[in-house]
């Protein structure tokens, strides 16, 4: 079980992830990720393990660094401009792990308008999994897993942050 303020401090946390996410705010989301951050997004829903398995995307956190630097630097074509999008989070559940840290299991609709090319308007719906810990008062990401509904079919390029 978690406190009221627990819950809403996890909800608060995933809300800026999204808008910094959303507004291109690199360092600023980056600033909400532990040392020992590990990013997943498997190819499999099912897959259990990221080393034994494939996956669209899994980085530790020395290569999300690099990612938000190459975002940052304009040279990133996919993202040149960047992608006006939204996400929607939901169905927020939280389990308490230790004293320090928090599994938490939502919902999410992102909507990307790809201006730099196509124009289309692309959706990108799944459930997230974070575990987040308590580092000197306040909530940081040491583990986010994206589990995209249409992960086994041919994805578009994953040039930003979901």
């Amino acid at each position: 079980m978690v406190t009221d303020e627990e819950y809403r401090d996890v909800c608060e946390l995933l809300f800026r992830e999204a808008r910094f996410a959303d507004n291109a705010q690199y360092d600023e989301w980056e600033s909400l990720l532990t040392d020992d951050m590990e990013y997943w997004v498997p190819i499999n829903r099912d897959d259990p393990d990221p080393e034994s398995q494939l996956s669209l995307l899994y980085d530790n956190r020395s290569r999300v660094s690099t990612r938000i630097r190459m975002l940052k630097t304009g040279v990133r074509h996919a993202q040149v401009p960047p992608s006006p999008m939204t996400r929607l989070i939901s169905n927020i559940e939280v389990e308490r792990l230790t004293d320090n840290e928090y599994k938490v299991c939502s919902a999410f609709m992102l909507g990307e308008l790809q201006i730099q090319s196509t124009k289309d308007l692309h959706w990108w719906i799944g459930r997230t999994e974070h575990v987040l810990r308590r580092v000197d008062g306040g909530l940081k990401i040491s583990r986010k897993r994206v589990n995209l509904i249409n992960s086994n079919e041919a994805v578009p390029a994953l040039a930003f942050l979901i």
